[in-house]
């Protein structure tokens, strides 16, 4: 109950205040975070420093000002039940909707992207350019506080998918001919063991989910992501490649390859804004377990 009160009394505060002092309390909370959260801070310079090919002052630099970027997400977060359609079109520039366009052909399409930019904005412009669209959440362990997030969401014209009904749920969305936005740099569901794939010069594990969900419905995958355009503004650009793949039959083999696919393409979106890429877990395995980094 605590929680879901605290949601909303910053939420309602940060929705009285103006925009430039809602986002520098975000970036002052997350900074101090850097700071403060020791773990936190050692495992994004470590994820950072396999980014920047082991330059540790930029990769200490990207941490922080990661960890600043994260603060302002959240802003957006609790300002998001506030948000309006025209808000939507405002804030969200792309120039790729002929691309996805063409990409939905029957079977849906499976949008695969990172805790990166501001995915909750990217997916209500897919809805507010009227495409069905199906998101894969995590809940919140307090029932209001979730109640009004999915509330939030879904009058935004998304259709919010619990994460423990990925299989099902994914599949009858696709099937419909919707557009589904899963999250790939997250645990496998469930505890499982994911897939080996190479990324930034190293290998991570990653959940193979969203591969093989596509691959039975015949859906392509677009990786995706959604970039700040800058530290204050409030708006975001789209990022999109279809990626190109062409089954095998062995069901293994294409799992492990389409995921590296999407994986190849990420990282070259992540390369480009490093410092927009929320990653405060270890994420390489080598990386688990040593002291702090840069």
């Amino acid at each position: 109950m605590a929680l879901y009160w605290a949601f909303r009394v910053a939420a309602r505060a940060l929705c009285l205040l103006p925009q430039r002092v809602g986002y520098a309390l975000g970036r002052g909370g997350g900074i101090a975070a850097f700071y403060l959260w020791r773990g936190g801070r050692r495992r994004c310079i470590r994820n950072m420093l396999h980014v920047t090919g082991g330059d540790a002052a930029r990769a200490r630099a990207c941490a922080r000002s990661s960890f600043a970027h994260y603060g302002c997400y959240l802003v957006d977060f609790l300002r998001f039940e506030r948000m309006t359609a025209q808000d939507v079109r405002r804030r969200f520039q792309f120039d790729g909707w002929p691309l996805v366009d063409a990409a939905r052909a029957g079977n849906g399409i499976v949008f695969v992207t990172l805790h990166f930019g501001n995915w909750d904005v990217a997916a209500a412009a897919l809805a507010e350019h009227g495409l069905p669209v199906s998101v894969l959440a995590e809940r919140f362990g307090n029932a209001r506080l979730d109640r009004a997030v999915v509330q939030a969401r879904e009058r935004l014209g998304m259709q919010v998918v619990p994460a423990d009904r990925m299989g099902p749920g994914i599949l009858r969305a696709l099937q419909r001919d919707d557009v589904v936005a899963l999250l790939i740099d997250v645990p496998q569901p469930g505890g499982g063991v994911g897939v080996e794939v190479a990324f930034f010069g190293g290998t991570i594990v990653v959940p193979d989910g969203p591969a093989r969900i596509a691959l039975r419905a015949g859906a392509p995958i677009v990786a995706a992501t959604a970039p700040r355009l800058g530290p204050w503004s409030d708006c975001y650009r789209g990022e999109v490649e279809v990626v190109a793949f062409t089954p095998s039959g062995d069901r293994e083999q294409d799992a492990r390859a389409l995921t590296q696919a999407t994986m190849h393409a990420l990282e070259d979106m992540v390369r480009r804004a490093p410092e927009q890429w929320y990653i405060f877990r270890s994420l390489w395995p080598a990386d688990r377990g040593g002291g702090e980094a840069g």
